[in-house]
């Protein structure tokens, strides 16, 4: 991610996670990560981050990593109708 994404991450994930009064202890937990790394993110600090803790930090609060990082202005996640997948005979 380019230092504005991740600006514009930190940012949106504070922005979100007020609207939804929750405290960045709170959100770690939920998403299985640290306060620090909760803070850090919402400071533009790149912590030692895996794109599984930014998933699962998205899905608590229920947007999109594109949204926290600026890729897309809609915040909800529009999620696709499973399809059936073939299986072999």
């Amino acid at each position: 991610m380019t230092k504005q994404e991740w600006r514009v991450l930190g940012r949106r994930l504070r922005q979100v996670r007020r609207s939804q009064d929750l405290t960045s202890e709170a959100l770690a937990k939920q998403s299985g990560t640290t306060r620090v790394v909760i803070s850090a993110l919402e400071n533009t600090r790149k912590p030692g981050v895996s794109f599984a803790v930014l998933v699962r930090i998205a899905n608590v609060l229920g947007v999109s990593l594109d949204y926290l990082a600026g890729r897309k202005e809609t915040a909800s996640i529009v999620r696709e109708p499973a399809t059936e997948a073939a299986v072999p005979a």
